[in-house]
């Protein structure tokens, strides 16, 4: 499946996630005194103890000798995590859905082991009829399932509308709160169901979802687009005067988490993205400062990488841009070693120099994180962006515009990259054009108006991305502009706007 654990090592991860559950289910394994149980503890028993050949061997023996429906699908089950620890993994599938079908009532074992061989199998769609299926049957089993290889089915069927909507609802429905996730992150499911709901009419049931949402930025983005205008009273009074009701709540939940898991940097990650986007960047600061070796740094799982980008942009937010700028040079230096974020980490570099118009230092870092980036166009497009404004900042206008090439050839390539380079160059047509088809575009329109809002775009003392934000507040003051800005959605009213 295309970006499903298809990186370095996956083979390694994928034998390390179904051996897992193999032993889980070899554990449940009855024993009796019936001939048939005997046989299969027998072939469980050698399955851990790593005679998988044996096991299969033993296993395809009494497939050959039993119709029955029940006892051939237990087989099945045994006989799929053989052959997934042997690589035979199209096998393995068409063995665990036999099993499945053969059970009147599946384990979470045979579930798991169903929907981990139909992700790696590259079928998304089985892989999202099983989460539905899990999310009915044993909810709490929805947890147990490895949080990146759900991400990853969930971002693969975003392109089909009604698959997407059904297994977000189910995952909402079903409680899906994974241990290495933040107390944020599904309110970004929430807020695709909400959309989805509303779309479908369904404005109660999405009021209803409105009501579990923590994250003030989810509630900000559905209280300033228009199609969500019978939600915004509500969406007033969960945020409060200031958004400190809102800013509350979700520091709190942020806080028990880590207070409950102090060990875990994706609790502290969270915790501090709570206090950033509750505008307490101080605090934010110490409880994001960690890993500060080398050997720290490289000791990072890829979900906690994300810690140090949150540092290096709450440094600049504080005006250390010197120290920002080196801890990202600290984790960039260290081996990727299968962590995407690391990518992220690495072209931020080169935009964070940009940002504060240190040109030379993002050339620089921006000519090594190409290689780094290899074939993925949209993280080229950043790093295109970073050129041509840093070439613009340098006076170098013919090479700014070379750089830019890339941008205006595909400008729904990267759209951020592409209106930000559009700025940066000063092409201000361009850049209106391209706000206006996004604030047009049901995709992107609500993240738009969100870059517009007054508490983002207002002037301040922060030195990072004052360009941006001065030409973001020109542009939003064009009238073809401001026209389609006011069409599609609404700056928050004051009294609940966030404090920046």
């Amino acid at each position: 499946m295309v970006g499903i654990n298809t990186g370095r090592g996956a083979s390694a991860r994928r034998r390390m996630l179904l051996a897992a559950t193999a032993a889980m289910l070899m554990a449940a394994a009855p024993v009796e005194t019936v001939p048939f149980e005997k046989r299969i503890a027998q072939a469980a028993t050698m399955l851990d103890a790593n005679q998988t050949d044996a096991a299969l061997a033993l296993l395809d023996t009494m497939l050959g000798e039993t119709e029955a429906p029940i006892e051939r699908g237990q087989i099945e089950g045994l006989r799929s995590f053989a052959l997934a620890r042997m690589e035979r993994l199209p096998e393995a599938r068409k063995a665990i859905e036999t099993a499945v079908a053969s059970s009147p009532d599946p384990s979470m074992l045979l579930l798991r082991q169903l929907f981990l061989l139909r992700a790696f199998g590259g079928d998304a769609a089985g892989a999202s009829d099983t989460l539905q299926l899990i999310a009915s049957s044993d909810p709490k089993g929805l947890n147990t399932l490895p949080t990146e290889v759900v991400s990853d089915v969930l971002r693969i069927i975003r392109k089909d509308e009604n698959r997407a909507f059904e297994t977000d609802y189910a995952l909402v429905v079903g409680g899906w709160s994974p241990a290495d996730s933040t107390v944020g992150d599904l309110d970004w499911i929430r807020l695709r169901l909400v959309t989805a709901l509303v779309k479908r009419d369904r404005v109660d049931d999405a009021r209803a979802i409105v009501e579990t949402i923590l994250n003030p930025v989810v509630l900000v983005r559905l209280g300033i687009d228009r199609r969500f205008a019978a939600l915004w009273p509500a969406i007033e009074a969960r945020l409060g005067p200031g958004a400190d009701l809102a800013d509350a709540a979700y520091v709190g939940a942020a806080k028990a988490r880590f207070d409950k898991s102090p060990k875990s940097l994706v609790a502290r990650l969270g915790y501090a993205e709570a206090l950033n986007i509750a505008s307490r960047e101080p605090e934010a600061l110490v409880i994001a400062d960690v890993a500060k070796t080398p050997v720290e740094l490289a000791a990072l799982a890829d979900r906690e990488v994300w810690l140090v980008n949150l540092h290096a942009a709450l440094l600049g937010d504080a005006g250390r841009n010197d120290e920002a700028l080196a801890r990202l040079a600290a984790i960039n230096a260290t081996p990727i070693n299968g962590r995407n974020a690391m990518v992220a980490t690495m072209i931020n570099e080169p935009l964070f120099a940009t940002s504060i118009n240190r040109p030379e230092v993002a050339l620089k870092t921006a000519d090594r994180t190409g290689a780094a980036v290899g074939a993925n166009e949209f993280g080229q497009l950043f790093l295109a962006q970073a050129r041509a404004c840093s070439f613009q900042q340098l006076g170098r206008k013919a090479e700014a515009d070379e750089a830019a090439v890339p941008l205006i050839a595909n400008p729904k390539g990267n759209p951020d990259a592409y209106l930000a380079a559009m700025i940066c160059l000063g092409r201000m047509d361009a850049a209106a054009a391209a706000i206006i088809a996004r604030l047009l575009d049901s995709e992107l329109r609500t993240e738009m108006i969100f870059e517009l809002q007054p508490f983002l775009i207002n002037d301040t003392k922060k030195l990072r991305d004052s360009g941006q934000r001065a030409g973001l507040r020109a542009l939003k003051a064009r009238p073809d502009v401001k026209a389609a800005y006011l069409k599609a959605g609404r700056d928050l009213p004051a009294a609940v706007a966030p404090p920046r």
